[in-house]
């Protein structure tokens, strides 16, 4: 049942698969708020809280978001907001432009980004009337960490803004403002999804006039005033997922095949210390408080791809046989060929070609004009041993210009066997963690650890550190034994797994869920 499910989805997907979506998950505003289906008109279902009444109102309608831009370093952001609640009789209407520019320090390979407000326009009508926005401030700021497999970020978030009551500053019927301190922003981007958390805490200063109100009596108050805090939580975390699906038909030329599905899923939760309400009105004789937790969520398939289906002959049955399906399925390893044999030797050239597909995805085929720049002469080739009309030429010149692997003596020495102290320092290395390894000297946990080059330790720690490795049950981890093909799909599997699944907890659940 749960198979033929999946498949109505699928089938829905690719249906509405021309449809065009934002290219990255994204926290859409700094209240906190769930974007749900994209709808006919273009827009999406969208749902947030507000708190402006003194209580926690879920208002739900739709957001129009912008297409984010992927190869531009200056760019506006457009966003238009139309939510209602008709139960409590309030509505929002809020349109926002962000001004963003990026400035890349290709010596350090990271990336200063910065997010300012343009425009932001806002009306929440209310039983109690209208509350427009007058005054703001926003400042959203970012540090890109850019690894050859992960852009990671961290940032933070300055945030300010008033609303006036049935007025403007100079003439209103009372005002609230909300003071906003974010913890910092965290997220990452790589090839198989992306992720951003933010984490806020909103303190709320309502002020009306007070009708009774006499400057001649000391102890009379001239404002009637409540205040709350809301702590919330926001994750928005995009995701692939490889879907296998069997052919049932006997007279059919392969046995079943791998969907990518890409969905995203936004969460939300918040904790709330707000005054007394009766009945939708705030008791400011009261001394009881309105306090609760709550968690939201919304899943929504964005689109669904069929993979190449390779037709190996020599894995059915193998320990490895769905590791190497699915890579040989996204064209990590070689689809061509009949035979995998996964007991061979896995070389220094193909490993390394492995992992930038996994990380890149398939580079493109060079034209006759690249072959011929390469031919030209005092061009350098990456390697004393790499020749410009290698058909590899390209991804060689990839691994170098992006540090994925080190060469010996200036050679690249493709055709070598790779060990397995290579290649957890080759998936290390483009997760760009080696830094967080400690000083030395020290020793790794496992029973081999005399036998660990100085130059693969710190990668070596930091791969048990994140699960990628485990070692032997006997505790080995072998650094000097060569990796065959079946261990070679099983550790970019394991490097897949981690980029796709592992990290979500450590950017979303983790914090969220403290």
């Amino acid at each position: 049942m749960k198979r033929k499910w999946i498949m109505h989805i699928l089938l829905f997907v690719l249906l509405i698969g021309g449809a065009h979506f934002p290219t990255h998950a994204q926290v859409v505003w700094v209240d906190g708020g769930l974007v749900g289906d994209l709808m006919i008109a273009g827009t999406h279902e969208y749902q947030e809280l507000v708190f402006i009444t003194g209580e926690p109102v879920l208002l739900k309608g739709t957001v129009r978001l912008p297409v984010v831009p992927t190869n531009s370093d200056k760019y506006s952001l457009g966003y238009a907001f139309t939510l209602t609640n008709a139960a409590k009789g309030i509505t929002l209407v809020r349109n926002v432009t962000y001004d963003v520019t990026k400035v890349a320090n290709a010596n350090i390979t990271q990336t200063a980004y910065e997010k300012k407000l343009r425009q932001y326009q806002e009306t929440i009508t209310t039983p109690a009337g209208e509350y427009v926005l007058g005054k703001y401030i926003f400042q959203d700021s970012r540090i890109y960490d850019n690894t050859p497999a992960v852009d990671y970020f961290s940032g933070n978030i300055i945030a300010e803004r008033t609303y006036y009551l049935n007025g403007d500053y100079a003439d209103n019927e009372g005002h609230v403002t909300f003071i906003i301190d974010a913890k910092p922003i965290v997220g990452y981007e790589h090839n198989f999804g992306n992720n951003e958390t933010v984490v806020v805490k909103q303190e709320i200063q309502s002020y009306t006039p007070n009708p009774g109100y006499d400057p001649a009596v000391p102890s009379s108050k001239e404002f009637n005033i409540w205040t709350g805090v809301v702590d919330i939580g926001m994750g928005s975390n995009k995701t692939i997922n490889y879907v296998y699906q069997n052919t049932d038909p006997q007279s059919i030329s392969f046995r079943g095949s791998y969907f990518k599905v890409t969905s995203e899923e936004n969460v939300l939760t918040y904790t709330y210390d707000l005054p007394f309400s009766n009945n939708g009105t705030v008791d400011l004789t009261s001394t009881r408080r309105n306090s609760g937790r709550n968690h939201l969520s919304k899943n929504v398939i964005l689109e669904s791809k069929p993979l190449i289906t390779p037709k190996i002959r020599d894995i059915g049955g193998h320990w490895a046989e769905n590791e190497i399906f699915l890579l040989t399925s996204l064209e990590v390893f070689d689809v061509e060929k009949e035979y995998f044999v996964p007991s061979a030797t896995i070389s220094r050239l193909d490993f390394g070609k492995a992992m930038v597909v996994a990380v890149h995805g398939p580079l493109p085929t060079p034209t006759s004009t690249d072959v011929i720049r390469r031919l030209r002469p005092g061009v350098e080739t990456p390697y004393l041993d790499v020749v410009p009309t290698d058909p590899d030429y390209h991804y060689i010149e990839f691994i170098k210009a992006n540090n994925i692997m080190a060469g010996k003596n200036f050679y690249f020495k493709g055709d070598e066997p790779l060990t397995r102290a290579e290649a957890i320092t080759i998936m290390i290395k483009v997760l760009g963690l080696e830094y967080m390894a400690p000083a030395p000297p020290y020793r790794t946990t496992f029973a081999d650890d005399a036998a660990i080059g100085e130059w693969s330790k710190d990668f070596i720690y930091m791969a048990n550190e994140i699960g990628l490795v485990s070692g032997t049950p006997e505790g080995y981890i072998n650094p000097n034994r060569w990796v065959r093909k079946d261990e070679a799909a099983a550790m970019i599997n394991s490097f897949i797994t981690h980029l796709k699944d592992n990290i979500t907890y450590d950017y979303r659940e983790k914090i969220l869920n403290r």
